[in-house]
């Protein structure tokens, strides 16, 4: 397998997201942990992002982190009845 640029850059967006750990008290968690969390992979979880379609997150200093609650909640709005 050739190693590109893009390759690189997502390798090196996928490691930072993953060390995110947010502010003490905040509860957040790192892409790759939250795509855990609801059960899809972690490019699943990165498409909704970009789509506009997936739960709330935030973006601080570079990082994306999810809350909990925002997971449950995009969970809870997902629900069939």
């Amino acid at each position: 397998m050739a190693i590109t640029s893009s390759t690189l850059t997502t390798r090196d967006d996928e490691t930072r997201n993953r060390k995110a750990t947010g502010p003490a008290g905040y509860g957040a968690l790192a892409p790759a942990d939250a795509a855990r969390y609801l059960g899809v992979g972690y490019s699943t979880l990165k498409k909704w992002r970009s789509e506009g379609t997936g739960p709330r997150y935030a973006k601080i200093g570079g990082c994306i982190l999810y809350r909990p609650r925002d997971l449950e909640a995009f969970l809870e709005a997902q629900l069939v009845s």
